[in-house]
């Protein structure tokens, strides 16, 4: 069955209405929450050759200044929903979390972030974190799950932005996605909608690695001064 980014939104819409007490409404491939400045933008869904599907979810607010902060969440085929819609449900419980905590703190999803006070210098800043995504490709451990949570590598870059990076006066969304393979180690960063990974190449050498698997986090800095 197709499925396309207003079918999508649409399902958005109700999950966030029915399901989590929002003013939620879908207009074409794009949710508004009434009274909270968030809108959520779908983009056409993406098969893969494996029979995954790329869904891009994009998240904006008055204080973005017009962006969206872009995401891939990735669905898995089985079962009886479409991996569309699998991706949704799995970015809706760790991504959506995050910008839930900051500009949408009654939601029920807002729980399932951690805020954080954070200062560098002369600037203050609340970071909220979303819950790391793991992966299993075989052999990772309890330490390694427990290590991914307590530090992901996501906090290491927004301690490293706060160490004499120049940010902007406003909010900063950033997502990693780390992973060890057979192949070898693979470290991505995604800041402001832009790769920067090249910058933040170190950011996993904490964690155990006890086995071959990934992380992924997100995080939200909010300039509070």
């Amino acid at each position: 069955m197709d499925i396309g980014a207003e079918d999508i939104a649409g399902l958005l819409a109700r999950m966030l209405a029915e399901g989590h007490g929002l003013p939620a409404a879908a207009d074409g491939a794009v949710v508004d929450v009434a009274g909270t400045g968030v809108r959520i933008a779908i983009a056409a869904p993406q098969p893969q050759d494996d029979g995954l599907v790329q869904l891009p979810v994009g998240v904006s607010h008055p204080s973005f200044g017009g962006m969206f902060a872009w995401d891939q969440a990735v669905g898995v085929p089985g079962g009886d929903r479409h991996p569309a819609a699998d991706a949704l449900d799995g970015w809706a419980h760790t991504v959506l979390p995050v910008f839930a905590a900051a500009f949408l703190p009654s939601c029920d999803l807002a729980r399932h972030a951690t805020a954080a006070p954070l200062a560098g210098g002369d600037r203050t800043a609340e970071v909220f974190y979303g819950p790391a995504a793991t992966r299993d490709f075989g052999g990772l451990t309890g330490a390694d799950r427990a290590a991914m949570a307590d530090r992901p590598p996501t906090r290491v870059v927004v301690e490293e932005l706060f160490t004499g990076y120049a940010l902007p006066d406003r909010p900063v969304w950033l997502f990693t996605f780390c992973a060890r393979l057979a192949s070898g180690p693979v470290t991505e960063v995604t800041l402001l909608n832009g790769e920067a990974g090249s910058s933040f190449g170190r950011i996993a050498d904490h964690l155990p690695w006890q086995g071959h698997g990934s992380v992924k986090s997100w995080a939200l800095v909010v300039p509070r001064g």
